[in-house]
């Protein structure tokens, strides 16, 4: 660093690394910063910011060093050797683990993964005036798309609607069938899966990548899709982080976000479709919600339906089941297509590293 000030380092992890990010690209708008007491109180509370925008998630940076800090210092933020960025008139603050774990996810059960991460976390937080010095590309090496570039892309094909896709799974038929279904009715598509941190036993992020390139080189028309990895992490918060995921696909340019079953939740601990009922609390988020129900396969008429849609209603249901998926890979048995494509299965089976240890 160049000038005078005085600046005390702290090495970051991957996911502090990823929020700083977004939050310096306009991924996480409206937050500029870390979020500081008054704001959290008012995230947990009301799911929005003490100035009234949407924002329903805890952006945190937890005090894991023992070492006080001096609002006149900066802090010097290293990650994996690099300088990436600065903090700058940093103020500290304390916060009752309980009351956010419990206030963010709605239990403070320890089977819950997002609680079990959350309890492992300082009480003692950390905010300031933040700047970037780096990029994750470069100490990463991942190509991704930033906000701008997406829009950009928007703007230069002249899309007026571009649907936002969310996932932390391969692609597979329950998939493909909502993909092409809004694909009928607009412009464009944004496959945007989530390459952060995951649990043990998710799919790691070079399957997850892999998958979706040859799925979207292969099932959709290459003129209507973009697909880029989102830097961020699962925080399996339900509903709340579904309102997360739609405010980050506006912010890239997005018109509109699928929201399916279960999204972004994690064993029982939210209803099916719980992350499709809290947008009628948020009318004013400004990208509109297209909820699907679960789709699955008719025996009858050998397609991938909804029960909206299918003529035999669910008499003839098969559920494409993640688990069956998920079990085929790891055994690497056959499994129908109905439910995966072959040419991805096989893609996943041959992968050294296709879940997270």
């Amino acid at each position: 660093m160049t000038d005078n000030k005085k600046f005390q380092q702290i090495e970051i992890d991957t996911d502090l690394a990823m929020d700083i990010e977004q939050i310096l690209n306009g991924g996480f708008s409206p937050l500029t910063t870390f979020l500081d007491k008054k704001s959290l109180d008012s995230v947990l509370k009301n799911m929005r910011l003490p100035t009234g925008e949407i924002w329903p998630i805890p952006i945190l940076f937890p005090k894991k060093i023992d070492e006080p800090i001096n609002s006149l210092d900066s802090l010097l933020l290293k990650f994996q050797g690099h300088d990436f960025a600065v903090l700058e008139e940093p103020e500290t603050f304390e916060y009752d683990l309980d009351k956010l774990i419990t206030s963010f996810y709605g239990t403070n059960d320890e089977k819950h993964p997002g609680v079990q991460i959350s309890r492992k976390s300082p009480h003692i937080f950390i905010t300031g005036k933040l700047r970037g010095i780096s990029k994750l590309n470069k100490i990463l090496d991942i190509n991704y798309l930033e906000p701008q570039d997406v829009k950009n892309i928007i703007k230069e094909n002249h899309w007026k609607s571009v649907v936002g896709f969310h996932t932390r799974n391969p692609p597979h038929n329950a998939h493909e069938y909502i993909h092409k279904s809004v694909l009928k009715n607009h412009d464009a598509l944004l496959l945007h899966p989530v390459i952060g941190s995951k649990k043990k036993g998710d799919f790691t992020r070079e399957a997850i990548m892999r998958s979706y390139e040859l799925y979207a080189e292969k099932f959709l028309p290459s003129n209507r899709t973009v697909l880029t990895p989102l830097l961020t992490y699962s925080r399996y918060a339900g509903p709340r982080e579904a309102i997360f995921t739609a405010i980050v696909r506006r912010n890239y340019g997005c018109t509109h976000f699928i929201i399916g079953r279960d999204h972004t939740g994690v064993k029982n601990f939210y209803g099916k479709y719980d992350s499709q009922k809290i947008f009628q609390n948020f009318k004013d988020i400004d990208i509109e919600i297209i909820p699907f129900s679960e789709p699955f396969y008719c025996k009858k008429s050998k397609t991938i339906t909804t029960k909206e849609e299918c003529a035999y209603g669910d008499k003839y249901y098969v559920e494409v089941s993640g688990s069956k998926i998920r079990k085929a890979i790891q055994e690497k048995t056959e499994i129908s297509e109905i439910f995966i494509k072959k040419e991805i299965l096989n893609t996943l089976q041959n992968m050294k590293n296709t879940f997270v240890d």
